[in-house]
């Protein structure tokens, strides 16, 4: 006879399956190998375990359109602060698509694989899961992940809102630098969860393509606002801020980032925030 285990696992199936784009026939688009490449592989095992009492910051971070050279650097920027800033070293995982890399990392299926083996790293109840995702995004709010190698299909909120549960870890910080990333708010938001977006659902971001380090937004978020704090409620609205001036000195069409903070997830932020308060 099947168990509740059982049932749980079928009902997270279904909704993987009802939420996913659709792929059409096998000529469509890839969801990627089910095993990610060599290079995520050895990420993982490189984990540092949790440490009881004490929370932990652990990061994903995607680049997801490999046809230009900003979202690669982003990943390495963003990467950068939170292990200097956060305690995140040996704790992050970076899936990159590239034109340079012989196969795709940011892929549906490895952010599945990665986002399940970091959570069974975690303290699910006390350690806080960052996930940071940099890409073109378009009107239907749908994440762009390119790579020469292989079509691939696009990341959706209701499919990313499916991964997260599954993955049952209940401190989340999402923060997505895209256009039309406020998208992903109302899916993405709960009680124990803070999404964070570079722009509105109607509105483009600024920053991409191959000269730029990294995104606008991303840079007032990590490499200004993060500077000067630790909490990632202050820096969003602090990043905010700078945003909005900034677009405002230059004409360009205001993008609205946006931010949603669960109030349950305040506490465990609360608690890095003054552990790292010394470093």
């Amino acid at each position: 006879m099947r168990g509740a285990g059982w049932t749980a696992q079928a009902a997270i199936l279904v909704t993987l399956l009802a939420t996913a784009p659709a792929a059409g026939a096998q000529a469509g688009p890839s969801h990627g190998s089910e095993v990610p490449p060599a290079s995520v592989l050895a990420q993982i095992e490189a984990l540092a375990p949790q440490r009881p009492g004490v929370v932990d910051l652990y990061a994903v971070i995607v680049g997801g359109d490999g046809t230009e050279d900003v979202f690669r650097k982003e990943v390495a920027e963003v990467r950068g602060v939170l292990e200097e800033r956060f305690d995140a070293k040996g704790r992050t995982i970076t899936l990159v698509n590239h034109r340079s890399a012989p196969e795709p990392e940011a892929t549906l299926n490895a952010l599945a694989y990665v986002l399940k083996r970091v959570g069974a790293a975690m303290n699910r109840e006390e350690d806080v899961l960052f996930l940071h995702i940099t890409t073109h995004g378009a009107s239907n709010h749908v994440l762009s992940f390119k790579h020469p190698q292989l079509e691939l299909q696009g990341l959706t909120p209701k499919y990313l809102r499916a991964l997260l549960d599954q993955v049952e870890v209940r401190y989340r910080v999402v923060v997505v630098s895209a256009c039309y990333a406020g998208g992903f708010v109302a899916p993405l938001a709960g009680v124990d969860t803070m999404v964070i977006t570079a722009a509105s659902s109607t509105r483009q971001s600024y920053g991409c393509g191959n000269e730029s380090d990294i995104t606008e937004f991303s840079r007032a978020f990590y490499l200004k606002a993060l500077r000067q704090t630790r909490s990632f409620q202050s820096a969003a609205r602090a990043a905010t801020k700078i945003i909005h001036e900034d677009e405002r000195s230059s004409g360009r069409k205001h993008s609205y980032p946006q931010m949603q903070l669960g109030i349950g997830i305040e506490a465990p932020l609360r608690k890095l925030e003054q552990r790292l308060a010394g470093n």
